[in-house]
This record gives structure tokens, sequence and C-alpha cells, in this order.
């Protein structure tokens, strides 16, 4: 089993707009909290919601690791999570263009690294796969 810890860098006004997501507003999450004191979590994001408002400009690095069993992640599939990251296509059509192999090929590998979360998709127009990563770096535990 390998681990993956996957990380991007957001500021902090950024943070605020996914808080906001989640829980509409800080008043939403204090309501949670006292119903559910002890919850780490939400003092966790209580926390950041409160020192973000007063430092929106800061940036800081969240972390996501997952763990994963049998992967095959090539020279192919880094590539293509480089080209995902840096050229944003906007089909996976598009992808195997940028690459120069079969979209049946491609198809099959961004499925696979889907399927282990290191990438996601988002529907585009026409219910096209439009494969995404959000994160800036990813490290791998050997």
């Amino acid at each position: 089993m390998v681990a993956i810890r996957m990380i991007k860098k957001i500021q902090g006004k950024d943070k605020i707009k996914e808080l906001e997501q989640e829980y509409k507003n800080i008043n939403n999450l204090k309501r949670i909290l006292e119903s559910d004191q002890g919850n780490m979590l939400h003092e966790l994001d209580l926390e950041n919601w409160e020192y973000y408002l007063e430092n929106p400009e800061e940036y800081l690095e969240e972390g996501k690791t997952i763990f994963i069993d049998g992967i095959n992640l090539g020279e192919t599939e880094l590539e293509l999570m480089h080209h995902i990251k840096k050229q944003n296509p906007k089909s996976v059509s598009e992808l195997a263009n940028i690459v120069n192999k079969k979209v049946s090929t491609i198809a099959t590998k961004v499925n696979n690294l889907e399927k282990e979360g290191l990438i996601s998709f988002k529907y585009g127009s026409k219910n096209r796969k439009i494969p995404i990563i959000n994160y800036d770096k990813i490290e791998i535990a050997i």
C-alpha cells in the first residue's frame, strides 16, 4: 500500500468561500458546534474561519492523504496528471490530443486515476468529462 498526500495552496479568502458553501455562514457553524460539542472538525473550521476573516490574503496548505494499493503510477499517468494540471484540457479527447495518444488508451488511464482519487471529473457542455486536479503537488511515501 502506498500513501499519497495531495497538497493544495489556498488563500484565506478562498477558504472562507469553501466554509460558506459547507455551512452557509459562521453563525450556522457556531450553532452546529454548540449542538455537537467536542467535534474537532467543526472547532477547527471555526478557528480557521475566524482567523482568515482577519487574514484573508494569507495562504495555507491543505492536504489530503489517500492510500492506494496496486495502481500502476507510471510515466504516462504522471504525464497525464501534469498536462491536466498545467493545460486544463476541456475533455478526455483534448487530453489525448495533447499527449498524442489514442483516446481509448487515455480514457482508460484517466478513469483509473479518477477511481484512485488522484483526479476528478466535472461535466461540461454536451456532458463531456473534464479531467481536473484540485491540488498543487503530491508527495508519495514509499
